[in-house]
Formats: structure tokens, C-alpha cells, sequence
């Protein structure tokens, strides 16, 4: 009888071993897909560009349920407020391409120097990307933070074409 426990006991041992070596290793979620998460300074994010991407290519992109809003004379504006991002068209731009995105939580992704919105503080942003030009903007990027007891928090990033900001004109 014992001999039949011991018997049993290495077959179990062995289904068992072998099993754990057959098993698959999942897959990576969606979500842990790094060059979703990656914002580019003076490009985008996700396969959005500003510059060159369209508000279809958004809806194509990201969906059909966004807020839409009109920016008085300036601008339109999908927000995907679940993801935390908005895509910014001038109301002149017939072709609707993409000026401006911006980025706020709950966006989960990076700056490609490192800077997570909620996260970094200003001055760990400053050691990333230097001394700022005017407010704290850099080439393709903008920075804002507010203060959460003594430490100045990144909550917003824009995503601006290398050129500077597009300066919209009246709708025609």
C-alpha cells in the first residue's frame, strides 16, 4: 500500500511539473503596450499627430463617444474625458486637423524624458527638459502643474506641433 501512495505521489509530481511547462504565458493587456502610453514631444500620442492627424482619424483612433465643444470663435474640441485626453481643431480648418492635444488624468502614459502627469513635479520636469521658456513651455511641449502641499505637481500636458502653438484664424 505504501508503495501505490509513493507510485501516485511521483505521477502527480510529474503531470504536475509537466503541466506548468506546457502552460502559455499570457499575453501583455493592451494596456501594458508601451507605445500606447508614450507621449512625443511635437508629435503626439497612440498614432495621433498633431499637425497631420484629423478629427476622423481620432474617432477612428479612440471612438465616437466625445464631448464636443465650441471654443467660441477660436476652436473645437473632442474630449474623450474617460481617457483624460481632448484633440483641439481650429474652426477655420476645413480638414479638421489636429492643433493641440491635451493630456490629464486619468491618462495613464510618459513624457519620453520620463515626466508622468500626477507624478512628476515641476522641478524634476525642469531637470528633465532644462531652464523653460515662456511659462513652462518647451519645443512641442507645455507643462502645468498645480501645488499639492509643498510640491508643484504636473496635472496637464499639451502636445503642440515643434513649430509653437497654431494660432487659429476666424472661421470663414
Amino acid at each position: 500500500m505504501t508503495r501505490l501512495i509513493f507510485i501516485l505521489t511521483l505521477i502527480t509530481a510529474a503531470v504536475g511539473a509537466v503541466s506548468a511547462q506546457a502552460k502559455p504565458k499570457p499575453s501583455p493587456s493592451p494596456a501594458a503596450d508601451t507605445k500606447l502610453n508614450v507621449i512625443k514631444e511635437g508629435s503626439g500620442i497612440g498614432g495621433i499627430k498633431v499637425g497631420e492627424s484629423t478629427s476622423a482619424d481620432v474617432i477612428r483612433r479612440f471612438g465616437k463617444v466625445y464631448r464636443w465643444e465650441i471654443n467660441k470663435k477660436y476652436s473645437y474640441q473632442m474630449t474623450y474625458d474617460a481617457l483624460g485626453l481632448s484633440f483641439y481643431i481650429c474652426q477655420a480648418d476645413k480638414k479638421e486637423t489636429i492643433f493641440l492635444i491635451e493630456i490629464k488624468a486619468p491618462y495613464k502614459g510618459r513624457t519620453t524624458k520620463g515626466v508622468v502627469i500626477g507624478k512628476t513635479t515641476k522641478e524634476e520636469t525642469e531637470k528633465l527638459y532644462g531652464p523653460p521658456s515662456d511659462g513652462f513651455e518647451y519645443k512641442g511641449i507645455h507643462f502645468y502643474y498645480n501645488r499639492y502641499g509643498k510640491r508643484n505637481v504636473i496635472t496637464e500636458i499639451d502636445i503642440v506641433e515643434n513649430a509653437g502653438l497654431r494660432q487659429c484664424g476666424d472661421k470663414k
